[in-house]
């Protein structure tokens, strides 16, 4: 039986990391899972492109946190992927409670069914490997296994922790028991795994049956077990801000994986990357003469080796470097030693305790009905540009602390302040008073853009009360939601 047949195969996708090592182009609230880096899918949607042909979107389920909503939403929103479930949670706490909270979500109906787990921002290059793989990992599981991924290693890489694989499974032409977990090792212990044979890349891709996978979770982590239970007890009284300010932050390779006796191993060669930073993204894409990687609109390069020249909107200009990695945005650039990507890490934590916004968020914010850039800003004041796409509108709106102030400087819009609703035309502008109900559409065929001056004491995207929404939005305080 392949896994297009079998109806107890259910995907979680684990979609709540930051991507800091993708900085300035990942975001706290425009995280690496959205990003398109490999092409014009972002590598959430590609991850999901993957498994539909042997899990329908009705069996899948996204699980990210209550900062990265909107921005989940939205990118499922853009494939017209209602149908799949996105479970969030109040603050991260590490895979092994993203993963315990899908299997307590899935429902007691689901007892046996089984669960392939995958990270949302990785790289596969060969489809056809990974459908295999998910066939017979359903197979070992179905046995009573904790299966993981294990790649076969094609270089002594540092930046990938390692499984020690040891006799083959009984009674199966594939997988192998896992012996051991490895920490990342350095380059000498990383050239003898590969040596040695038998050692693979920890892919971070598991498959087990729900119940299996709950014992594990219940013995070698009790205290995360008893905290999600509660969730599985239908107890309204219990929060899942609640249990998730008592369990433990532990990765599941930690807490379960490196301590059960029924680990399995299944090795898979399937142009896997984890693009984990700006130097795994280089080596995924072909170089020139140089050894360089260029990428974006505008780069124009003299005498440079083994580089990689990102430009998102503007001319980047370089000349003799070697073994740089260099990224600009509108806002922030970056520009490293290739073997120093994973400190970048480090400068988003120091811009963070800075509290800089180039940490946080882009110029331009992608909305389902839009986008919107911020112009300028200054103490009580913010300039923004709108674009409204064709046929949508923003929710029907007020606002505590701000009023604003539109003039339309392309198309026509038609804004509703209040019960009043009217057409306002190219050059024509209007005024929303503070606390006043007021909604922005676009009823044309065309794009509607929008200078928008907003003022007050207080101007945060978090400051709007939405009284009708085309979205999901009116729900998004809610721990848990389904599109």
């Amino acid at each position: 039986m392949t896994t297009a047949d079998n109806p107890n195969l259910f995907g979680v996708i684990l979609a709540g990391g930051s991507g800091t090592r993708f900085w300035p182009l990942s975001r706290s609230q425009y995280p690496k899972q959205v990003l398109r880096l490999l092409g014009s899918e972002s590598l959430l949607q590609a991850t999901i492109a993957r498994l539909l042909p042997r899990i329908p979107l009705s069996r899948l389920a996204v699980v990210s946190n209550t900062a990265q909503a909107d921005v989940i939403h939205m990118d499922l929103y853009h494939q017209g992927w209602e149908d799949i479930q996105l479970w969030l949670e109040p603050r991260g706490r590490n895979t092994a409670a993203a993963v315990g909270l899908a299997a307590m979500l899935m429902g007691a109906e689901a007892e046996a069914q089984i669960m392939a787990v995958f990270p949302a921002d990785h790289f596969i290059r060969d489809q056809a490997s990974l459908l295999r793989a998910l066939d017979q990992g359903a197979e070992m599981a179905q046995k009573g296994y904790l299966v993981t991924f294990g790649i076969t290693p094609t270089r002594p890489d540092t930046g990938y922790g390692y499984i020690k694989a040891g006799k083959p499974l009984d009674g199966a032409g594939f997988g192998l028991h896992a012996e051991k977990f490895l920490e990342k090792p350095e380059l000498a212990r990383a050239k003898a795994f590969i040596q040695e044979g038998g050692y693979y890349w920890n892919s971070g891709i598991f498959m087990f049956r729900r119940d299996v996978f709950l014992s594990a979770l219940a013995r070698y982590l009790p205290e995360l077990f008893s905290g999600l239970a509660k969730l599985g007890q239908g107890n309204p009284a219990v929060s899942l801000e609640e249990v998730y300010q008592e369990i433990p932050s532990i990765s599941i390779d930690y807490g379960v994986m490196e301590k059960a006796a029924n680990v399995a191993v299944l090795p898979v060669d399937m142009g896997w990357s984890d693009v984990g930073t700006w130097g795994a993204l280089y080596e995924l894409f072909p170089k020139d003469d140089h050894g360089n990687v260029v990428l974006g609109q505008k780069s124009l390069d003299l005498h440079s080796r083994n580089s990689l020249i990102f430009s998102q909107n503007r001319l980047v200009a370089t000349i003799g470097l070697e073994d740089t990695i260099v990224v600009d945005t509108p806002d922030a650039s970056l520009v490293c030693h290739r073997e120093r990507v994973q400190e970048v890490k480090d400068l988003v934590e120091e811009l963070t305790r800075q509290s800089m916004v180039e940490s946080v968020q882009h110029p331009t914010v992608e909305r389902p009905w839009g986008r919107y850039t911020v112009m300028d800003a200054g103490p009580g004041y913010q300039v923004k540009q709108i674009v409204v796409d064709p046929g949508k509108r923003l929710s029907y709106q007020w606002h505590h602390h701000r009023a604003e102030h539109w003039v339309v400087v392309q198309g026509t819009a038609l804004v509703t302040i209040g019960t009043e609703t009217r057409e306002v035309a190219t050059n024509e502008s209007v005024f929303v008073p503070m606390k006043s109900p007021h909604r922005l559409e676009n009823p044309g065929t065309d794009p509607v853009r929008i200078i928008e001056v907003q003022t007050g004491s207080y101007l945060g995207e978090d400051d709007i009360v939405r009284l009708d929404d085309d979205f999901w939005r009116l729900s998004e305080t809610n721990i848990t939601s389904h599109n």
